[in-house]
């Protein structure tokens, strides 16, 4: 019996490997001409304290947490993202603005590693722990995506006032992907769009635990919501409040119904980026659709 599919990790025509390195050496262009002093708008974290958390010090990385889990089979304790954060900041929000950048750069250099090594190339489909809980390995290398896409945004303010076209495009297939995911973990039969006008992308997660993930080609059908990439990744992060961004018209909603059928993740995954404000809008989408 063959092996149920793992989203863009066995798509023939996706070059995962290059979109993820596409998507760091953006982020670090984005930081190399930034004043890292400058505040972002997360509350208290300048641009320095968001490099920081996603840079490699002493060896010691996002990354490395993850990989400990694939050798020692502990895939089950899910990743505490903010009590890593606070302790590197704690540790290293203080260092010279080029130590900061050469942190970053090595993360882009282990990830690059990773994808080539055997290790990568043999167990990217084995599970690790994350802070979604366990997810193949390559689907939470293919995550950091959405994860710079989104401080992409946090930051733009301190830069030049956009985030680079290509971190919002890998983002929202990194946040497709990552949906089909955790619907197949729990066991949910759905295909469901996220259409963003830059990036269409669309998931059939399936009851066996398997999922495929797809660009949409012609006319949108079925379950979806659409809109611009950033206020898909915006709304999805909780950074923006998703029932306002309907209420705009900036996203746009296709059977709500079938977008609802994915709430038992919102409930069974704590560390899902803005779920609390994600489950909130699902009840008050579904209150004013249903009246």
């Amino acid at each position: 019996m063959a092996s149920p599919q793992q989203g863009l990790i066995d798509h023939d025509d996706y070059d995962l490997a290059g979109v993820v390195l596409e998507s760091w050496d953006a982020f670090l262009g984005l930081v190399e001409d930034a004043d890292l002093s400058a505040s972002t708008r997360l509350k208290g974290w300048t641009v320095r304290d968001v490099a920081v958390h996603l840079g490699t010090w002493d060896g010691e990385s996002a990354l490395t947490s993850v990989l400990a889990s694939l050798r020692s089979g502990d895939v089950d304790t899910a990743l505490d993202p903010d009590a890593f954060n606070r302790r590197v900041i704690a540790a290293h929000g203080d260092a010279e603005d080029a130590a900061v950048r050469e942190a970053l750069a090595a993360s882009r250099t282990d990830v690059a590693e990773l994808l080539k090594s055997d290790e990568g190339q043999q167990r990217g489909g084995d599970p690790v722990s994350s802070v979604l809980g366990p997810m193949p390995l390559l689907t939470v290398v293919h995550a950091g995506c959405y994860e710079l896409a989104v401080h992409a945004l946090d930051i733009a303010d301190a830069v030049d006032g956009t985030c680079p076209p290509v971190l919002l495009r890998h983002g929202v297939a990194a946040l497709t992907d990552s949906t089909g995911c955790l619907a197949a973990r729990e066991g949910i039969d759905a295909t469901i769009g996220i259409n963003a006008k830059e990036a269409p992308w669309t998931f059939t997660a399936h009851a066996d635990g398997g999922w495929t993930t797809d660009r949409i080609d012609g006319d949108p059908h079925g379950p979806r919501v659409s809109g611009r990439a950033e206020d898909l990744l915006e709304a999805s992060a909780g950074r923006a409040d998703p029932v306002r961004l309907v209420t705009l018209r900036h996203l746009r909603i296709k059977h709500l119904g079938g977008l609802l059928g994915l709430t038992p993740i919102i409930d069974q995954v704590p560390g899902l980026p803005g779920g609390r404000t994600l489950k909130t809008a699902a009840k008050t989408l579904g209150n004013l659709f249903h009246r």
